[in-house]
């Protein structure tokens, strides 16, 4: 495998984002597809890149339901599929998870209050990776809320020296085309983070939930939203969203102060497996 040395090369790291997982094969998204195959399929082409990556990071949305069981076969799959890599693995969390069940499997800490945020940072060299927490239970939008921008306003004071990663579930910029709807997809607190990002050596931020591939300008730097492995966003929709299937995920790397992200979707057959209205999301809430 290829070799990375930081500042002087490349830093190589892999970015997944929403793999859904259920709690075992028999239990489908939308009745038709099993996330863990997309997981599975996403992990062969990693290994078929042959490239050795730093670390992997996958932000947020990990489990469909938020479910033990959900996150015991993820950790599972994890094991089996990227052990190879003997790379650490960032997990961030989003509106799908469910903070106490996660804790429980994945950093063996039972009982820890749901409202309790999971946030961390990890350096990879002179290369700052900040993991942040969105969620808001029962709510797809995302808030970071005061506690955590103070956190994150008292980390970059000691700034990394090639430069900071931000991770976070709910994007910080819009899809592109507008859409109805749109506004309960996204970090409403964003304006707040921008300004705790401004002047900051920040060289990107990796974001997930919409399942669309996107990049866009934030706050001096580079947003990009990554596809899912579990299944594809049409970024074409004005109303609700539609489903289809596939996967992907983001090769990212690190040269001279910059993050460059190449966006991969494997192939699929990209059928519907589901279409949503944002009136149905609002009349299931109403009852």
């Amino acid at each position: 495998m290829t070799g990375w040395r930081i500042g002087v090369d490349e830093l190589i790291f892999f970015h997944l984002t929403d793999t859904h997982l259920t709690g075992g094969p028999d239990e489908l998204l939308f009745g038709q597809a099993d996330p863990a195959d997309g997981l599975r399929a996403v992990a062969a082409e990693m290994r078929r890149m042959d490239l050795q990556p730093a670390f992997i990071v996958i932000s947020g949305d990990l489990a469909n339901h938020g479910t033990v069981a959900a996150y015991k076969r993820l950790r599972t799959l994890l094991d089996e599929e990227f052990a190879t890599f003997e790379a650490p693995i960032l997990l961030n969390l989003g509106n799908h998870d469910r903070r106490s069940a996660f804790r429980e499997v994945f950093l063996d800490e039972p009982g820890v209050d749901e409202a309790t945020p999971y946030y961390y940072s990890r350096w990879f060299g002179g290369v700052r990776v900040l993991m942040l927490d969105s969620v808001v239970p029962g709510e797809t939008f995302g808030l970071l809320g005061e506690e955590q921008l103070a956190w994150l306003e008292r980390e970059l004071a000691t700034p990394a020296p090639i430069g900071e990663i931000v991770v976070v579930h709910h994007p910080v910029v819009h899809r592109g085309i507008i859409r109805h709807g749109e506004d309960g997809l996204i970090l409403r607190d964003r304006a707040e983070l921008a300004r705790v990002l401004d002047g900051r050596p920040v060289i990107g931020i990796l974001t997930g939930h919409t399942h669309v591939v996107t990049a866009a300008s934030f706050a001096g730097t580079t947003a990009f939203t990554g596809t899912a492995t579990a299944f594809l966003g049409d970024p074409s929709t004005r109303d609700g969203g539609r489903m289809l299937n596939g996967a992907g995920f983001n090769l990212c790397t690190v040269r001279d102060g910059t993050l460059i992200v190449n966006s991969i979707v494997l192939p699929s057959d990209q059928r519907v497996l589901f279409t949503y209205r944002s009136s149905d999301v609002t009349s299931a809430r109403a009852h």
